[in-house]
């Protein structure tokens, strides 16, 4: 049975709710937000929608006992609003609300895999294992799946082939210090230096494209709420189907000693073997640099007041 628990139930909560139900992919849902109110009116729209849908999930509310037996839980909270300060304005507000939702999950005897999707991402994953104390190979974050796909469609979109034409992945830090790793990067299977169609590859300007493609979806949303949705459905089959394909998500990498954005196989225990691949000196300073900044950011929250 497919038992899937989201916490936090804003726009990108409900959004990934819908496309779970809509797509037919869980068996039951448990959904679980501060808003008494917004978690059963969530429920009743689904309960009224899906009876058009040939699976019909079974879905719970405000229940953390419910998530014992869930194969992944996954943390949408956060505080849209805030980013109008600056890029890591969450940072408190989401440590906050951690500690008061990992004991709740501790005391479910939930054992699955915790996927977050808060913000900055790297820094609220390491927190969350921190506080629910799961092996760190089963909490995970989207990392830079969306860095990722966002630098591949600028540069496809510079030489005019699909996406899927386009291979390669960003590591590092999601909306800090983001690493192109510009040798995994391909167009057909040819490296970027050679011309696509006669059209010659200027990496700078499509750094450039995709980083401002971001900023339309933040300006114009508030949040990129259908990226990380439709990404966290991806990672999320990855693990139902124990895939083991590799993404870039938000991982603890020992070689860093940090939780960091770097590609591994995703499958059901969550973060499998690394995809180790020949990194540039630039880019293992760069790396390095992403790392220093998610510790200092961790030694934030964990010198955060406690309420004893």
């Amino acid at each position: 049975m497919r038992k899937i628990g989201i916490i936090g139930l804003g726009n990108v909560g409900a959004l990934l709710a819908n496309l779970l139900v809509a797509q037919q992919a869980a068996d039951e849902l448990v959904l679980i937000d501060s808003d008494a109110d917004l978690a059963l009116g969530l429920q009743n729209d689904l309960l009224d929608g899906m009876q058009s849908l040939s699976v019909q999930p079974n879905i719970k509310i405000q229940d953390y006992a419910a998530l014992k037996d869930a194969d992944a839980i996954v943390l949408a909270i956060g505080k849209a609003e805030l980013l109008k300060e600056q890029r890591f304005a969450e940072l408190t507000f989401v440590g906050e609300t951690m500690r008061q939702i990992a004991p709740q999950i501790k005391q479910s005897g939930f054992d699955g895999i915790l996927l977050n999707l808060a913000n900055p991402n790297e820094v609220t994953t390491a927190y969350l294992q921190y506080l629910t104390a799961l092996p760190k190979n089963k909490v995970i974050g989207m990392g830079t799946v969306l860095d990722t796909a966002r630098l591949q469609r600028a540069i496809a979109d510079q030489v005019q082939v699909a996406s899927s034409a386009v291979a390669g992945w960003v590591y590092g830090q999601h909306d800090g210090e983001a690493v192109p790793i510009w040798s995994t990067f391909t167009v057909n299977g040819q490296p970027l230096e050679k011309p696509v169609l006669g059209h010659k590859i200027d990496p700078h300007e499509s750094e450039i494209q995709a980083k401002l493609n971001g900023w339309y979806a933040i300006k114009g949303q508030g949040q990129d709420v259908s990226g990380m949705a439709l990404w966290a459905m991806r990672i999320l089959r990855a693990i139902l189907t124990d895939e083991r394909v590799s993404l870039p998500v938000a991982l603890y990498q020992p070689q860093y000693q940090s939780y960091l954005s770097f590609a591994a196989q995703v499958g059901r225990q969550g973060v499998g073997n690394y995809t180790l691949l020949p990194l540039r000196p630039l880019e293992e300073d760069q790396l390095k640099v992403a790392a220093q900044n998610i510790q200092d950011q961790l030694n934030v929250l964990l010198e955060l007041p406690t309420d004893e």
